[in-house]
């Protein structure tokens, strides 16, 4: 692995993962032919190289069991339909179906727990009653507003794959934190039952971290999954690439270009934390808590998809 990918793929400090989390693993796997996901939309041994389970005990190292089952069932639920969006992204046919379905989760998320015409909806049902029950509301809400977000930003990736739509850098640095990161920010608070005040969650500092955070989770997985991409007939919403035309600079040179803007967002994220607003001793507490969590759940991401599974590696 070339010294400049390495350098990114895992942001500084101690990695950890659950006691459970072999346990955990199982117990997505059961989760995922419960619903019919496998073998329905992929096979239980892409599930079992996958190791959602691990990621979800990458991401929560202090979660309780049933805490760190639920965001692997969730990790599950998005990788699938992340994967089917990639293939229907391949023609018109297959995207067609999977924008009806992308209507229906966004219905459901919104309120209409009716709406069950297939597994996948059935699943994402089940997934939100079990988090609703632990949350509060204003975490939930949020929650669900960025999944609607990822969902939403798929039918823009379609166009990209679909009408040979290139993304400038300036959409790409709009488009690109909505890619998934964000959904799993709000399990942070949730599983750490942190009592802070939704208008601190609202400050733009602690929004301007979030942003942050997830530029940094990006950028890593631009670079490490950019070997596997570079196969593709066309390339996905990855930096490197759109780099590489908009500023007509190599391959080389883009993947440095990557590398400055995670080292960048890296001391971005040092500076944004030493100038957090005080609101009092036990909400900044609560607060670090919080980022720090967050942060984890970027590291922990890296961790899984290079050291545990190379899953951006080509076959």
């Amino acid at each position: 692995m070339p010294n400049h990918v390495q350098a990114c793929i895992t942001l500084p400090g101690k990695i950890a993962i659950h006691s459970s989390f072999e346990s955990v693993q199982e117990h997505t796997l059961s989760w995922a032919q419960e619903f019919s996901l496998a073998p329905q939309f992929k096979s239980i041994s892409w599930y079992t190289k996958a190791r959602f389970g691990f990621q979800a005990a990458r991401e929560y190292p202090d979660a309780d069991y049933n805490q760190i089952c639920l965001a692997g069932d969730l990790l599950t639920w998005l990788f699938t339909v992340d994967d089917a969006c990639d293939r229907g992204s391949s023609d018109a046919t297959g995207a067609a179906r999977m924008k009806i379905l992308l209507y229906e989760f966004i219905g459901i998320l919104k309120g209409n727990r009716a709406l069950k015409s297939n597994d996948l909806s059935k699943s994402l049902t089940d997934i939100l009653l079990r988090m609703e029950a632990i949350s509060t509301p204003f975490l939930y809400q949020v929650f669900c507003k960025h999944m609607i977000d990822y969902l939403e930003e798929c039918f823009f990736e379609f166009d990209i794959q679909l009408h040979n739509y290139t993304p400038t850098i300036e959409k790409y640095f709009e488009m690109r934190p909505q890619t998934g990161f964000y959904i799993m920010f709000p399990l942070a608070a949730i599983f750490k039952r942190l009592n802070i005040p939704d208008v601190v969650y609202q400050h733009p500092a602690i929004q301007e971290i979030e942003l942050t955070l997830s530029h940094l989770g990006c950028l890593s997985n631009d670079l490490h999954s950019r070997e596997r991409e570079q196969e593709l007939e066309a390339t996905g919403f990855n930096l490197i690439f759109i780099a590489e035309r908009e500023l007509h600079i190599s391959h080389d040179e883009a993947i440095d270009y990557v590398t400055d803007y995670h080292d960048q967002y890296q001391e971005k994220l040092k500076a944004q934390r030493q100038s957090l607003p005080f609101w009092s001793k036990e909400i900044n507490q609560q607060v670090d808590k919080y980022i720090r969590g967050v942060y984890n759940i970027i590291k922990g991401y890296d961790h899984w998809a290079v050291m545990d599974t190379n899953r951006y590696g080509i076959a």
